[in-house]
């Protein structure tokens, strides 16, 4: 069996290669070609990486696995079921080595439960609170995120299992500032610091304190993501 994770960041990235080396992890543009990128001999395919927040009941750096996925457009993709329950048995027995060096069960394992997800491919739909709550109201779903609508396409199309396992970055609250959102992006994925510096400039002290909490937010999804990551591994069936 041959796992392949496709994220969007490079940060993503970084943390599932040291998570699980050998595994190859596409990020950036790989989404838009994937027949390209994925190995001809992968078994199993999954959207990881970190996602938003759009239920009330998920906080920021929870990790949950998707048991359906909806487009927007009507139509429904179910994820392997077999294999997203026995990464969600995986994520709950997750251990890490506390400040203190003990061993403890992190929150988000606790907390970790299939959910209902939602991915369009169409940019910056879920940036705001009232679009975060409008998506929620209308879908039901509790995560959203740019790339596993592409994944689970070409998983039908080539006939491999699919998964998806995400942290949440920013939750349903969240509004992100102009100086976060957009053309931060680069097509890479890498981020447009040239703009973002511009952003910054433009925009009121209160957006700029706001992208300190996010950048704290962002950390701490980065750190659950690392330390969940090997379920995926170990749920491979």
């Amino acid at each position: 069996m041959r796992l392949v994770i496709v994220c969007g960041m490079p940060a993503e990235a970084t943390v599932l290669k040291a998570a699980l080396p050998g595994v190859t992890v596409l990020s950036g543009t790989a989404k838009t070609d994937l027949a390209a990128c994925v190995p001809a001999d992968a078994t199993h395919i999954a959207s990881a990486g970190l996602c938003g927040g759009l239920s009330p009941d998920l906080r920021i750096a929870d990790v949950d696995v998707a048991g359906l996925l909806l487009d927007g457009a009507g139509h429904s993709v179910l994820p392997d079921p077999d294999w997203a329950k026995a990464i969600l048995n995986a994520l709950s027995a997750t251990t890490i080595r506390s400040a203190g060096e003990n061993i403890v069960t992190p929150v988000w394992a606790e907390r970790a439960r299939l959910c209902t997800w939602y991915s369009s491919g169409i940019m910056d739909q879920g940036d705001t609170a009232r679009q975060r709550a409008a998506l929620f109201s209308q879908t039901g779903a509790w995560a959203i995120d740019d790339e596993s609508l592409a994944v689970a396409k070409f998983a039908a199309q080539r006939g491999l299992r699919f998964a998806i396992m995400r942290a949440v970055s920013d939750d349903f609250s969240e509004t992100l500032p102009l100086a976060a959102r957009g053309t931060i992006m680069n097509a890479d994925g890498s981020a447009n610091i040239a703009y973002l510096l511009r952003e910054i400039a433009s925009e009121p002290l209160f957006a700029t304190l706001d992208l300190a909490k996010i950048a704290a937010d962002f950390n701490a999804s980065l750190a659950s993501l690392q330390a969940a990551a090997p379920a995926l591994l170990q749920a491979l069936i």
